[in-house]
């Protein structure tokens, strides 16, 4: 039963990320190089507290893992003439 949660779990991780990246594409949304870096720690924390707190859910906790990392990847390689800054001006 466990498994049938945690795998619903891995398919809303995705499924946010995949409407997270196809914002960020197709100019929805604008955030910033820290928020995108920011958004792929707290993916990999979370994989890393669901690798620690289920036995056999290794699987699961590195793939949200992964998801982070690539995330955070992403936001290190965007270009920051793209972002705007929206705090005043």
């Amino acid at each position: 039963m466990g498994s049938i949660g945690l795998g619903i779990l891995i398919v809303f991780v995705v499924i946010v990320t995949l409407m997270f990246f196809a914002g960020v594409m197709l100019d929805f949304i604008r955030p910033s190089v820290l928020q995108v870096q920011l958004l792929g720690i707290q993916f990999t924390l979370f994989g890393i507290l669901i690798l620690f707190a289920f036995d056999g859910a290794t699987g699961y906790g590195v793939t949200i893992g992964i998801i982070g990392l690539l995330t955070g990847i992403f936001g290190s390689f965007r270009d920051t003439a793209d972002v705007t800054n929206s705090s005043g001006g």
